[in-house]
């Protein structure tokens, strides 16, 4: 029996929202049960509804912005794990290369897909006879039932509210230049308005602040940068850190491993969990 590894939760918050952006070694598969709110992904905002089944992909700087009660199915699952449970006519990896897609389903396949998720939430491999079979046929069904789906799916239509219309070229910019000194006042002055209104619209089109965005941006670009072989001060340096200390200060406080560790454990395929992540 093939030891595949995944998270699955279902989750109800009268209040809630997601406290900062985040990024992770696994794709997600979002299902909300209401229409709460929006959800940032890499740079841009799109609504967050009952009725619309999301994929995000690896290493994706996302943030769900709810308002009220929300309550969503989440299922986190690595490409390794997607890749023992796919055959030469069904590769389950084809729908994680993307970043970001969403699909819309009728009422009929809305109900088919949670009761799907209801049917692995049950069950759980509990350690007695048969759970761990009973489990795997639960996930499999749900996987080959939502692949198709998203593999003709793209990201849609994004919110371009006045705001963002503003923030959309600045979020560019900061992306194009993370290995470049990045300060509110540089940032202001590229783009001739005061840094209290940068910081005002920033905050208004995406829920979190400018410097919030650069420094997870950083971190993010770090991990790429390790995944692809890239020594820690390197990586570091091209993300831009000027000091290595503060690099290895920042990226453990995010992501709760040292940037050495986490090169050395993705190169030998164990999985990373990222803090709040718990291996199933």
């Amino acid at each position: 029996m093939i030891n595949v590894e995944f998270h699955l939760q279902l989750n109800h918050n009268e209040t809630w929202n997601m406290s900062r952006l985040h990024f992770h070694d696994h794709c997600e598969l979002l299902l909300p049960l209401v229409s709460p709110g929006n959800i940032f992904v890499s740079d841009q905002v799109y609504p967050l509804r009952r009725g619309t089944l999301y994929l995000i992909g690896e290493n994706t700087l996302h943030r769900t912005m709810a308002e009220g009660f929300h309550a969503r199915y989440v299922l986190h699952i690595n490409k390794r794990s997607l890749t023992q449970l796919s055959t030469p006519q069904t590769d389950l990896t084809q729908f994680c290369g993307a970043s970001f897609r969403r699909a819309e389903l009728s009422g009929g396949e809305m109900t088919e897909v949670i009761e799907l998720f209801q049917a692995l939430e049950r069950n759980k491999n509990d350690g007695s006879f048969g759970s761990d079979i009973r489990q795997m046929v639960a996930l499999l069904n749900l996987l080959i039932r939502v692949a198709p789906t998203l593999n003709v799916a793209d990201a849609g239509e994004a919110i371009h509210n006045k705001d963002f219309l503003r923030v959309a070229p600045i979020l560019d910019y900061i992306r194009d230049n993370l290995d470049q000194p990045l300060t509110l006042d540089q940032i202001a002055g590229r783009f001739y308005i005061s840094k209290h209104y940068l910081c005002r619209i920033f905050k208004s089109a995406t829920g979190f602040s400018v410097m919030e965005y650069i420094i997870y941006s950083r971190v993010l670009r770090a991990r790429q940068l390790l995944q692809e072989g890239v020594s820690v001060q390197q990586a570091g340096e091209l993300s831009g850190f000027s000091d290595n200390s503060h690099f290895i200060r920042t990226f453990g406080h995010l992501t709760g491993i040292t940037p050495g560790r986490y090169a050395r454990e993705y190169q030998s395929g164990d999985q990373v969990l990222l803090p709040g992540e718990i291996k199933p």
